[in-house]
């Protein structure tokens, strides 16, 4: 299942990288759930065809993906702002000063981090 959804995701990024027919097919598979034989069928190619497809379709993401690394870049800072998010939301029930000033110190490193990376 974890690969539907790194394929998803990575469709998302670089669909519009590939053919149109290997996104329309991956598209299908990934995002729609459809069987391969469901593919062929509604697209009037083997089932071969559309193994075929989706094959290089994956590969030329993964390329995409290894030369450019958007995903991995979009997936660190996701996890860096939900990090940053959750200290945000520990200030409210701080007391202590000092414990206070650490934290708005995390995030600001933490902040500045995701922006250097930007």
């Amino acid at each position: 299942m974890e690969e539907y959804a790194q394929i998803s995701m990575l469709l998302d990024f670089y669909g519009q990288l590939l053919t149109k027919r290997q996104y329309e097919i991956l598209d299908m598979h990934y995002n729609g759930d459809c069987s391969l034989g469901e593919i062929a069928g509604q697209l009037n190619i083997s089932r071969q065809g559309v193994y075929d497809g989706v094959k290089k379709g994956k590969e030329a993401l993964m390329s995409y993906e290894r030369k450019l690394g958007l995903v991995n870049r979009f997936t660190k800072h996701e996890k860096n702002l939900r990090s940053i998010l959750e200290y945000l939301k520990e200030m409210k029930d701080i007391e202590n000063k000092d414990n206070l000033n650490s934290i708005i110190d995390i995030c600001v490193r933490k902040l500045e981090n995701v922006i250097l990376e930007l």
